[in-house]
């Protein structure tokens, strides 16, 4: 019997698991590391495709299935493949149409369940693909046979609020999840899609009880998985709406704070409700 038996510790990765430049630190690596070999289920919730958040199985390997697509599916490294997914319904199309007849600077991305289609190339739109390393794939949204899983609305930080005024005041407003999760993109997702409700999916799946349950994030995307989870936790530099919603408040992203929530569960300093 291990420490962490039956324990499932999901985390997002950009600015909680992973530093301000991308890396996993020794720290997190070597406490992960113990978390897994005490029986303790290790993964992933992420806003990314699995295609991107393959690359961080260059510093740390989930022993369970990954949230991803923030919270729309649910894939498993091992046999790589989707074991779970929601899809958007055919009125997303009229929702991106919108958004691209209101502003012409706006980047758009349609995710399928495995591939990135770049569908309005933007300067944030470039840069994404660089920093996930994903191939050319440009083509008109309209003319995407297969089922969508999410969409990215990509633009610069001072015009974010823009795009969510204008979702806000939008007929599809009610008819799909809208995040952000960075303060370049926000994302339509189906209707009750979330890191949240990706990791009771994942549990269920695992036959994890959900009480055992512990997420950890920063960002208004991380809102439902810090909510939902058994034990949430905020990383300090979590925007205020998720430590509000938080159970324990940890170090920031840059000071190994995935380690920080491990060493606390297993001194005590954590406990489940």
């Amino acid at each position: 019997m291990g420490k962490f038996d039956g324990i499932l510790l999901c985390t997002d990765l950009d600015d909680t698991l992973l530093t301000t430049d991308k890396r996993v630190s020794d720290e997190n690596s070597k406490a992960i590391e113990y978390f897994k070999s005490e029986g303790g289920l290790f993964t992933f919730a992420t806003g990314r495709v699995p295609q991107g958040a393959k690359l961080m199985l260059n510093y740390v390997h989930p022993n369970a299935p990954m949230v991803c697509f923030n919270g729309a599916a649910i894939y498993d490294f091992n046999d790589e493949k989707l074991l779970w997914a929601s899809t958007l319904d055919k009125g997303a199309l009229k929702c991106v149409e919108y958004m691209d007849k209101m502003f012409d600077f706006v980047g758009i991305e349609v995710c399928t369940s495995d591939k990135i289609y770049f569908c309005k190339v933007n300067q944030k739109v470039r840069e994404h693909q660089v920093l996930e390393d994903l191939p050319d794939n440009f083509l008109d949204y309209h003319d995407i046979k297969e089922d969508w899983v999410k969409v990215l609305f990509m633009v610069e930080e001072n015009e974010i609020q823009q795009i969510k005024d204008a979702i806000a005041n939008s007929p599809f407003v009610n008819d799909y999840e809208f995040v952000q999760s960075s303060p370049w993109y926000y994302e339509l997702l189906p209707k009750n899609a979330s890191k949240g409700e990706g990791l009771m999916h994942l549990a269920d799946l695992m036959n994890v009880d959900r009480s055992n349950t512990i997420g950890i994030g920063d960002n208004e995307n991380d809102l439902a998985l810090v909510k939902m989870a058994n034990v949430g936790v905020a990383v300090s530099n979590a925007v205020d709406e998720v430590k509000e919603v938080a159970d324990f408040i940890t170090v920031d992203n840059n000071s190994s704070a995935v380690a920080a929530v491990i060493y606390a569960l297993d001194d005590g300093e954590i406990k489940f409700k």
